[in-house]
């Protein structure tokens, strides 16, 4: 019906099929490229808050690592060991490990019939702790608690938000005395806060305005942060949060649906896991918001492109109508009678003519510029590989720097842990062992402490030239963390890699530098063997080699309880 009021002639139809060919094509890549945008963007959002989450819960992973290591450390205290634990310097020792950490709350010793002998602000020194989860499971080895209110110490301790009740975090250790026998447990509370000081740091600068939420759950599925939630939320299930990445958005038993992302908060290997959870969840009309936006934007492109594509259409259908109208004009002028009008055939034989010239002159200019254009498709080409070799040449310089410790010119964490996964998978396949070097500068925070951290940086880098330049090529030294320094020796025994170690220790001894003088070094050597499960198993060997070394007395290379003898 539309038709019978179209014009018929050749412009307007053509333009006509030119729109419906523009209609055809425009309409499914709208719909096809808008689908592929918003499924990029919600994989790249999703991406971003997996970042999030795990960056969070390495951190708390840390954390506790940390404040578990330390409490095993003071454990292993002289005086601990050997003295009262009532008399005053076990009490002073106690309050300037508090003040060390702002999130200590309470840390104390109790004996081994459950009694506190001694502990920070005097607070429970007399009380019954026999029955506390933390000194039964201190008794037996090295213990991190769960979450829970404060009970004996809820009206010692001043709280700072009053609306809510005191919740701690428990680290404890046994204590033995030199027979070995349990002298006692050396327990710590941390207060809660400490959780949201850590997590808030990783929080997104603008989290609130992106509507994205940060959560720790417990090992029932519970939120333990923050302290407040909001009345209507409901977590969703263990299984659904583990399931979350096959799924868009996820339902929190509120109005909204959530794109959301879970990792596990991991507590050290010798103690039983927390099962925590850390999850982020951003509300869907944040991330639909520029899906939308997107969408618009494809949106206002095609038709813009359609309209332009008419106008070129309608341009070159007048372009191909009017020598045909010149036709119609004549021919009319021979209608009408006049005489001087030449006649078709002529007419035609000249235009013919004219075509013939046209055609041949198109056809020199197609040549030419075909020549024209394989010569700037021949430069431009040459231009794109170039282009390619300078951007490979910043790719390899841009994954150089992420991998590289940026004080000491080393390997950084995460290419240490490259290299240790890669040595280790060769380990399984050909049976050869190689050894782990675990280095730690003695004294370190000394230096920093009288020379300032700006001659701690310099003892880092010296001690990093010196390893660089003692080990082999084929060797790997990386920065493990603070003045922690891990090699790699392929191919290697335990025996060889003592002379190296102390080869290592003896140089970096006599070796001084100013203003410091000598520095000595304690270094703990592992070979990894058939019965570790992965490449961290002689890591961790390696590493408490290397704390035996600085109990007994540092500047000492030990594996498996042997030493070697200092250099003359």
């Amino acid at each position: 019906m539309f038709l019978r009021f179209v014009p018929r002639t050749f412009r307007v139809q053509m333009a006509l099929l030119f729109g419906v060919i523009s209609l055809f094509i425009s309409l499914p890549a709208y719909f096809y490229i808008s689908n592929q945008h918003k499924a990029q963007l919600i994989e790249y959002k999703r991406e971003t808050l997996k970042g999030v989450t795990n960056a969070a819960a390495t951190i708390l992973t840390e954390s506790l690592a940390e404040r578990h290591r330390e409490i095993v450390l003071l454990t292993q205290t002289p005086s601990y060991q050997k003295s009262d634990f009532r008399m005053a310097d076990v009490r002073a020792s106690l309050e300037r490990v508090k003040q060390s950490y702002a999130h200590y709350s309470w840390i104390g010793i109790a004996n081994a019939e459950g009694l506190v002998q001694s502990a920070t602000s005097s607070h429970l020194e007399g009380a019954d702790v026999s029955k506390r989860p933390w000194f039964q499971e201190g008794l037996k080895g090295p213990f991190v608690g769960d979450l829970h209110e404060a009970l004996l110490l809820a009206k010692l301790l001043p709280n700072p938000s009053p609306n809510q009740p005191i919740r701690f975090i428990d680290f404890s250790a046994p204590i033995f005395d030199a027979s070995g026998r349990v002298k006692g447990v050396l327990a710590a509370h941390a207060h809660w806060q400490w959780a949201g000081s850590l997590v808030g740091t990783m929080a997104p600068i603008h989290a609130q305005r992106d509507g994205i939420d940060l959560f720790i759950l417990n090992h029932k599925g519970e939120v333990i942060y923050p302290e407040k939630i909001p009345e209507k939320l409901r977590v969703p299930s263990l299984d659904t949060l583990s399931n979350s990445a096959d799924k868009k958005f996820v339902s929190w038993g509120e109005d909204k649906l959530y794109l959301t992302t879970s990792a596990a908060v991991k507590t050290p290997a010798s103690v039983k896991s927390l099962g925590w959870q850390v999850v982020v969840r951003q509300v869907d009309t944040s991330v639909l918001t520029e899906v939308k936006n997107l969408e618009r934007v494809n949106l206002f492109t095609m038709l813009t492109s359609s309209i332009a594509f008419l106008f070129l259409a309608w341009i070159v259908a007048n372009r191909i109508s009017r020598p045909v109208e010149d036709l119609t004009r004549t021919a009319r002028r021979i209608e009408s009678g006049e005489k001087e009008v030449g006649f078709a055939e002529k007419f035609w034989a000249r235009e013919l003519q004219r075509l013939s010239d046209a055609l041949r002159g198109m056809s020199n200019t197609l040549i030419q510029q075909r020549e024209a254009l394989a010569q700037s498709n021949q430069e431009l080409e040459a231009k794109v590989s170039a282009r390619t070799a300078e951007l490979q040449e910043l790719n390899i310089t841009l994954e150089q720097l992420a991998r590289t410790d940026a004080l000491t010119g080393l390997a950084n964490r995460m290419h240490t842990n490259e290299r240790l996964a890669e040595e280790f998978a060769r380990f399984k396949r050909s049976k050869i062992p190689y050894c782990i070097l675990m280095l730690d500068v003695d004294f370190f925070k000394r230096v920093n402490d009288i020379y300032g951290h700006g001659v701690g940086d310099e003892v880092l880098k010296h001690v990093a030239s010196i390893l660089s330049a003692t080990v082999r090529k084929t060797d790997f030294v990386g920065r493990h963390g603070g003045e922690e320094f891990l090699s790699i020796l392929p191919m290697t025994d335990s025996s060889a890699a003592m002379v190296v170690a102390e080869k290592i220790r003896n140089t970096i001894e006599s070796t001084p530098i100013g203003p410091v003088g000598n520095l000595t070094v304690s270094i703990g050597v592992q070979e990894v063997t058939v019965n570790d499960i992965n490449e961290d198993v002689a890591v961790t060997r390696a590493d408490e080699c290397m704390y035996q070394a600085k109990k007994s007395g540092r500047n000492k290379v030990i594996s498996n309880g042997r030493h070697v003898a200092l250099l003359s």
